[in-house]
């Protein structure tokens, strides 16, 4: 997403260890989860700061980490971790004073699906003032093995993919959605067919995750890489948009 201003404080790589999921024996384990909190600020905010070099003028991070922290084990087990990041969202705001325009919280779990090397997560953006955000889920760096060739040239046995998936969820639905479920069902839908074209993959893929969120999401983001199916290139990659089905 665009942010809406060039200044920007950010803080990053904030590990927090919490809950956000139960388990297949339905307790709730501590998992270790990355925290971005990003401040877009408003023009004159950064320059502010910069011009009287007074910390009066700063994002007061230093009391951030202690607060953040306290929320996150005051919380726990948290319904999602889109909950968990609505929470740090309201914790950072404080610390904003009136310097930022909007936040953007992102929180990726490292574990949240065992084939997304990449993590599972959540990204919110909030401007001051609202009541609503934008709410993104996102799995990355899927790892897929699918039987995918148009030529003769081309071996019929399963080529590597590595797939990222975004959900982009409607305005203030209240609904928690079970997303390692949706990408579980992604993941055997993909495996089980052949494809003789790339495109054709990444269109099943949304179409999947399309009709599997359509309650929740407005529209859903595949984006998969095939290395090495170029020979003078890393890899070929195709990217999808499709609206959710209602």
């Amino acid at each position: 997403m665009q942010p809406p201003s060039t200044d920007i404080v950010s803080i990053e790589g904030f590990s927090v260890h919490t809950a956000t999921r139960l388990d297949v024996f339905g307790g709730a384990p501590p998992e270790p989860h990355t925290l971005a909190i990003h401040f877009h600020l408003h023009p004159t905010s950064l320059l502010l700061a910069a011009a009287t070099d007074d910390s009066r003028f700063s994002i007061r991070y230093w009391d951030l980490e202690s607060q953040v922290l306290e929320r996150v084990n005051d919380g726990s087990p948290w319904a999602s971790g889109r909950a968990l990041a609505r929470a740090v969202t309201g914790v950072a705001f404080v610390h904003a004073g009136g310097a930022a325009k909007e936040l953007r919280v992102v929180l990726e779990a490292k574990n949240g699906h065992p084939r997304a090397a990449g993590g599972m997560g959540w990204e919110l953006t909030t401007p001051h003032g609202a009541h609503t955000q934008d709410v993104v889920a996102f799995a990355r760096g899927l790892e897929l093995g699918v039987v995918l060739g148009g030529t003769d040239e081309e071996p019929k046995a399963k080529q590597r993919i590595v797939m990222d998936i975004w959900f982009l969820e409607k305005p203030q639905h209240p609904t928690e959605v079970d997303y390692t479920t949706i990408v579980d069902r992604i993941v055997e839908g993909t495996e089980e067919s052949r494809y003789r074209t790339l495109e054709r993959l990444v269109h099943e893929a949304a179409r999947i995750a399309s009709s599997a969120s359509g309650a929740h999401c407005r529209e859903v983001i595949i984006r998969a890489m095939r290395p090495a199916a170029v020979t003078f290139a890393d890899a070929l990659v195709v990217q999808l948009t499709l609206p959710c089905s209602p």
